[in-house]
Order: structure tokens, then C-alpha cells, then sequence
């Protein structure tokens, strides 16, 4: 395969979903849905980032057929980025969660998910 036809194969991938208060998270599990995978293509999720404040340490990825936990290097952090490796098949959507036990804190969540779909 020449390189310009590779290069056409894939496509960048870049989503952010947010929640404005993590107190409203019902249950505190704060739920976060991305764009499904299209058919024809695979997603492969190099990269996840994170602004958690003080609310919880880890995210957990799910949608693959798995449950992948992405944690803060350090609890004082309010934020993470992290490389990962992780994929999603057509028709799959990513999704993730952030437990937030404590209601008196109002922080706003912002996840992004950066890696690249592939055509099959």
C-alpha cells in the first residue's frame, strides 16, 4: 500500500464530553457517552484526558467490551492525560464514568477522548 492511500485510511479522532456539576450526577456516577463508531471503521483511542478536580482519581473507559480504569498520576492532581490503547468497533460507543461520592463539591467534569478512526 503506498503511504497517500494509508494516509486516506485514517482519520483523526478527537471528542469531549462534559458534565457542568458533578454534584447532579445521579447515584454520584457521573455518565459520559461520545460519538458511536461508523460503520466501516474502528476506532483506535490513543489518548484520554481529564479535568477531575478533586471529585475522583480514576475514569473508568467502557463500550469495548471492557471496563478500562485511567487514574491520575497523583490524588492532589485535579487533571490527567494519559497514552492508552484501546479499541472500539463500528457501531460500539465509548462511554465513561467518574464517581463523585461527595455532593458539597461542585465541579465541572471534562473528558477527551483523541485518537484516530481506521477504515476496515
Amino acid at each position: 500500500m503506498r503511504i497517500s492511500q494509508m494516509a486516506s485510511s485514517i482519520e483523526p479522532y478527537q471528542a469531549e464530553a462534559s458534565v457542568a456539576d458533578s454534584s447532579t450526577c445521579p447515584g454520584s456516577q457521573c455518565q459520559f457517552t461520545f460519538p458511536t463508531v461508523p460503520a466501516g471503521k474502528r476506532l483506535h483511542l490513543t489518548s484520554v484526558s481529564a479535568q477531575l478536580g478533586q471529585v475522583s482519581d480514576v475514569i473508568v473507559l467502557e463500550g469495548a467490551g471492557v471496563s478500562y480504569f485511567v487514574t491520575k498520576f497523583h490524588p492532589d492532581l485535579g487533571y490527567l492525560t494519559t497514552p492508552v490503547s484501546l479499541y472500539y468497533g463500528a457501531g460500539q460507543t465509548p462511554t465513561a464514568r467518574v464517581f463523585a461520592p461527595n455532593p458539597d463539591q461542585h465541579t465541572s467534569l471534562i473528558i477527551t477522548l483523541v485518537g484516530e478512526l481506521e477504515k476496515l
